[in-house]
């Protein structure tokens, strides 16, 4: 993969002009932090490998079932904003999964969930989800997050077989 290949014009045509019905995926390397490409709507599955053009903005105009990001320029308050935003119904209202790689779970709990009402759930407590692409999994433990309608989020950190994954399975 060459990382020198300027693709931003060409990804945002691709984006512009192309009709994706139900999943996108992406490994394009953006250079342009930016890069205004507009997402489709409506999508089952969004993954876009390398992310780091995604900021705040970018993310509310996310549409999709399940989301995959990569490393992106989000801060931990604006992180804050979005779950406040997801709380209040303002947001990804169809969301179903949502997965960052590489996130610090701990950090994340400290730095992004301070003023949110949250509960942790204990290691002990095994409970079953719909993940991507409608796999189901069984989880243990995580922290549960209520939105104004009652549908809970849990928040769960995978280690290495996960690449590091932070969950977001909403139920």
């Amino acid at each position: 993969m060459n990382r020198e290949i300027n693709v931003d014009e060409h990804t945002a045509y691709l984006l512009d002009n192309i009709q994706i019905n139900s999943v996108l995926c992406t490994d394009v390397y953006i250079k342009n932090i930016n890069f205004n490409g507009k997402f489709p709507k409506n999508l089952e599955d969004l993954h876009i490998k390398n992310s780091e053009w995604i900021g705040y903005d970018k993310l509310l105009e996310i549409d999709s079932v399940q989301v995959i990001l990569g490393t992106n320029r989000i801060s931990n308050k604006e992180w804050n904003l979005f779950i406040k935003k997801w709380i209040a119904m303002e947001t990804y209202l169809h969301l179903v999964y949502f997965q960052l790689i590489y996130r610090n779970f701990e950090e994340f709990r400290a730095l992004v969930l301070h003023d949110i009402p949250h509960e942790v759930v204990d290691e002990g407590v095994k409970r079953t989800f719909k993940t991507r692409r409608n796999c189901i999994q069984e989880l243990n433990g995580g922290i549960d997050i209520r939105r104004i309608d009652g549908k809970t989020a849990t928040l769960f950190m995978f280690g290495p077989g996960w690449h590091g994954s932070f969950l977001m399975c909403i139920h």
